[in-house]
């Protein structure tokens, strides 16, 4: 039979992109989920041409989502097997001006959030003794610039609750991975950077001109490695953190923004 997604943050981005892969790659169906509900309808329009797509339209930071979104996802096909989280919030904040609001914001949405995600959906997945969890991580979650302070710790906590529900829910037949991501091009990294950095509309390609492909990341780049992991030929994989990233923690690099030969 074939799958069903669950996927936040997929009105953009990787959460789109992934979403098309797995149509395209025969899944029944997947459910989008996103605060944003015109781009959200505007994605799923472009995603029913090639299947079946559900969204719901809500806030991760509300407790009462995760349990919304694996009713809604169970309502409509009667099974998850795939949950894949995702959505995160960027929002700088470092921890000189880090304030209490900010610091929940962003603790509820890129930690709490999908903490009760994979709870609600392992559970339903346990029953079925099958499915695959992948949380969006990041690379800041071994440490970065001063500004993404918060962010990064909200990452790292993220990180060591994947390898606790691999173990958890390994002999229910669910598997778990995280992807720290590297920097990627999306629709939200390009406004963050136009927008909060003032970087000039062709950034991307002064950046990834740096970089060792010559590119950025995409979102069919982690389209990619999602599919695989949700594939047979990762079923000997479980709770695998992957460095998505071309340059290897702790080396030596050429970095725009740190100057020729200083370390990342």
């Amino acid at each position: 039979m074939s799958r069903v997604a669950l996927i936040t943050g997929g009105a953009q981005g990787i959460g789109a992109g992934t979403a098309r892969r797995f149509l395209a790659d025969g899944f029944a169906g997947v459910v989008l989920l996103d605060r944003n509900a015109d781009r959200l309808e505007q994605e799923a329009a472009a995603l029913r041409k090639i299947g079946r797509v559900e969204t719901l339209v809500a806030d991760l930071r509300d407790d009462a989502t995760p349990q919304r979104a694996i009713d809604l996802t169970m309502a409509k096909f009667g099974r998850i097997d795939v949950l894949f989280n995702a959505a995160g919030d960027t929002s700088r904040c470092g921890i000189d001006d880090a304030t209490p609001a900010k610091f929940d914001q962003l603790l509820e949405v890129n930690v709490k959030a999908p903490l009760f995600m994979m709870q609600q959906a392992a559970a339903r997945m346990a029953k079925a003794r099958s499915g695959v969890i992948i949380n969006v991580t990041s690379m800041i979650a071994y440490g970065g610039p001063p500004n993404l302070a918060i962010y990064s710790a909200t990452k790292a906590a993220l990180v060591t609750l994947t390898k606790h529900a691999a173990q958890t829910y390994a002999w229910q037949g669910v598997r778990t991975f995280a992807i720290n991501l590297g920097w990627a091009l999306t629709e939200g990294e390009q406004a963050l950077q136009t927008g909060f950095h003032s970087m000039p509309k062709d950034w991307s390609k002064m950046i990834g001109a740096r970089m060792p492909s010559g590119r950025l990341i995409t979102p069919d780049d982690i389209a990619d490695l999602c599919a695989y992991l949700v594939s047979p030929s990762a079923a000997m994989m479980n709770g695998a953190v992957i460095d998505f990233e071309q340059i290897p923690v702790g080396m030596f690099r050429e970095h725009p923004a740190l100057g020729p030969e200083n370390p990342a």
